[in-house]
């Protein structure tokens, strides 16, 4: 276009200082993050906005319509992006899935931490102020014409947010140390959804769009989340059972402590209505509450832990490692749940009736396995029963075999095994040498006249003796962690569990 005369030359200087006014309103925050930008502000005084309001009628008015809103909206754009890449969000241009899944997980983490807070400050602060600027500025002109200006400037910004969540959305969801992030991420947009409608509400088919964007996002968020978990779940119930050659002493496997405290944060405050939504998201169920979802598919998880734990004991040829391994495992899962959300969500009778039931019964069959042939031994039956000996002789052998039995578990049993629970491991101390010493005293009594003929040899061991001898053996069965699975944490009698039939 070509201007000619006193008033082009005119309207060109009121298209220079249109642009210098609005170039003049500026987005605070200065500092280079997330809370140096206020949430909700104005741009620029009143004086400031009414100058700008008037040139722009006055252009309007004489044919430069198009030439003030494309000053406009390539001046208000330019401010708005230069606010939000004052929080540095390169990772906006990694967007794709393929430059999600190159991206290394430390730096994707904090990527996608970062794009709440950040989308918080685009809707909240940025473009809600863009949005009052907008209507007040362009107020003179057409009603139609300030919300698509807007639109232009919005679309975007939202548009660099929408495309980094979708690619993280197709990328994570099959990766579960990733769900966590992606429920960060999806409540950031739930949380955004009032803000969302009220920013881009209007008759624009621009603003329609970008608010039905936004939906999507949010749905495709869910369906990662929920993928996510699902995938978590399959690799417990697909996780590689350990050969019995690795030694483990019968700790707690690695996939139990790792889905049970995974379980825990899904459960908390911070995650459970966030990840029940989007499990019901992923099956198309808009109608479910109370955590009914999440409760389901925690329980399932749970299930798979138990069939691994039973895997895994069968895969160990030594019982007694066997037994321990699962007594640790089930106490570990009981006693992590016991008194937190998760407990709440499955049910604290559920986990009582399956977890501390199964861990009680791993712990008689342990006693039974490593203590068992002991009480045998001297009394002929695994009911502990006294048993007289037929000759003074065969009965000095038994008492014999029974010492030489009681030491060599003495030396290895404490170093092969270990109860690293400290509450466990004293209930089952309790019960194991009542029963070993009740067993031998039974059996001295049974055996007096041969107890009476052997006076002081070593093979009639006192029974104090040996009572000390076997709860040595289980102080020696403790790793040092207090509760298992969390070093350094005691825990006080009034929060312990009890075995049912081992208490002290």
């Amino acid at each position: 276009m070509r201007f000619e005369g006193p008033l082009d030359e005119a309207l060109l200087g009121l298209q220079d200082l249109f642009e210098a006014l609005l170039l003049r309103l500026k987005h605070p925050g200065g500092g280079g993050e997330v809370s140096d930008v206020e949430e909700e502000y104005e741009l620029g005084t009143d004086d400031e906005v009414d100058a700008a309001a008037r040139i722009a009628r006055t252009l309007a008015g004489n044919d430069c319509l198009d030439i003030c809103l494309d000053i406009y909206v390539k001046v208000r754009y330019r401010r708005a992006a230069k606010a939000m890449m004052r929080l540095n969000p390169e990772y906006l241009k990694s967007y794709t899935p393929e430059d999600v899944d190159a991206m290394e997980w430390e730096a994707l983490e904090s990527a996608m931490a970062l794009w709440g807070p950040h989308f918080h400050v685009a809707i909240s602060g940025v473009l809600a102020a863009e949005r009052r600027l907008c209507a007040r500025v362009l107020a003179p002109l057409p009603p139609a014409v300030w919300p698509e200006c807007f639109a232009k400037i919005a679309a975007r910004i939202a548009a660099a947010f929408f495309r980094f969540a979708d690619g993280v959305a197709a990328a994570a969801a099959r990766e579960p140390q990733r769900l966590f992030r992606l429920l960060d991420m999806l409540d950031a947009v739930a949380r955004e959804r009032g803000r969302l409608d009220e920013l881009f509400s209007g008759e624009s088919a621009t603003l329609l769009a970008i608010r039905e964007r936004a939906r999507e996002v949010e749905r495709a968020l869910a369906r990662a989340a929920a993928a996510a978990f699902y995938e978590f779940g399959l690799r417990v119930e697909t996780h590689y059972v350990a050969a019995a050659a690795t030694g483990e002493s019968g700790h707690v496997p690695k996939i139990v402590r790792y889905a049970v405290n995974y379980l825990k944060c899904l459960a908390s405050d911070d995650y459970r209505g966030t990840m029940d939504a989007a499990l019901r998201a992923g099956a198309g169920d808009d109608d479910g509450g109370d955590s009914e979802a999440l409760a389901e598919a925690a329980s399932n998880v749970l299930e798979a832990l138990h069939r691994h734990v039973e895997a895994a004991r069968r895969a160990l040829p030594d019982a007694v490692a066997s037994h321990v391994m699962a007594m640790n495992s089930y106490w570990y899962i009981y006693m992590r749940a016991r008194g937190s959300e998760l407990a709440s969500l499955v049910g604290d009778d559920t986990m009582r009736r399956r977890y501390k039931a199964s861990a009680e019964e791993a712990a008689w069959e342990y006693q039974d396995a490593a203590w068992g042939p002991l009480v045998r031994l001297v009394s002929g039956s695994s009911s502990g029963a006294a048993k007289a000996w037929p000759s003074p002789e065969e009965a000095r052998k038994k008492a014999a075999a029974f010492a030489d039995a009681l030491e060599e578990r003495a030396r290895r049993h404490g170093a092969e095994y270990k109860i690293p629970d400290g509450d466990l491991r004293e209930q089952i101390k309790a019960a194991a040498a009542k029963a070993v010493r009740g067993a031998y005293a039974g059996f001295l009594r049974a055996n007096d006249s041969a107890v009476a003929s052997g006076g002081g040899r070593r093979e009639f061991l006192p029974v104090d003796a040996i009572e000390g001898m076997v709860r040595r053996v289980f102080d020696e069965m403790g790793d040092g962690g207090g509760v298992a699975g969390s070093a350094g944490r005691t825990r006080s009698r009034r929060q312990s569990g009890n075995l049912e039939g081992f208490e002290g």
